[in-house]
């Protein structure tokens, strides 16, 4: 049996990248960084970066934060959920929830 080492894959040049349709900026692949391709932005989905995808839907780019009144639904969705747990006498944390210590486990097995 022989076994043939394939060469890795070099990083795309960024002029070898797709552009932004906004901006031009050349636009890297999903799950790359850009240590990977410098002078490059993520792409934010249909060939845009962030930018340019929040100002075609008439957002402000800076405003990426939660809205004071999205927080307060947000929080109620939370409660809802531990309260749920804590009728159903669901635990949190520990053995009955389903988990064991990792030494435990190994205990019982070996």
């Amino acid at each position: 049996m022989t076994l043939h080492l394939v060469p890795d894959a070099t990083p795309a040049a960024p002029e070898e990248l797709p552009l932004c349709k906004g901006c031009k900026a050349p636009i890297r692949p999903h799950g790359t960084t850009e240590s990977e391709h410098p002078g490059s932005v993520p792409s934010w989905g249909d060939n845009q970066c962030r930018v340019c995808d929040y100002l075609a839907c008439g957002r402000d780019p800076e405003d990426r934060f939660i809205s004071i009144e999205r927080v307060g639904y947000l929080t109620s969705v939370r409660a809802d959920i531990e309260s749920d747990r804590q009728r159903r006498g669901i635990p949190a944390r520990g053995s009955l929830a389903g988990r064991i210590p990792l030494t435990e486990f190994l205990d019982q097995i070996s």
